[in-house]
This record gives structure tokens, sequence and C-alpha cells, in this order.
């Protein structure tokens, strides 16, 4: 029985071998930057702002 090659399979599998891993290595370098120390005073400054009276 010979495999049917359609759109769909070829799209699946280039998302899955190329995408998938462009995504995840966006994600970490996302929590690589919100977990820096240096970035702390940064996102306290920004989490205070709805808070501020001006």
């Amino acid at each position: 029985m010979k495999a049917i090659v359609s759109v769909e399979n070829l799209v699946s599998q280039f998302v899955l071998n190329f995408w998938t891993p462009v995504f995840v290595g966006i994600f970490l370098a996302i929590v690589f930057y919100a977990l820096r120390p240096r970035n702390k005073a940064l996102f306290d400054a920004a989490a205070k702002l709805p808070l501020r009276e001006d």
C-alpha cells in the first residue's frame, strides 16, 4: 500500500520539525530575560505603576 502524501501532512511535518523548536527557543529566551537579577528593579517599578498616584 502506497502512502498518500498530502499538503496537510507536509505542513504538519514542517510545523513539527521547524516552528516548534523556534518557538521553544523564543520562550526560553523570554524566561531567561525575565528571571535575570539585573531586571528585577525594572519589573518591580512596572508592577507598582497601577498603584502610583501622579
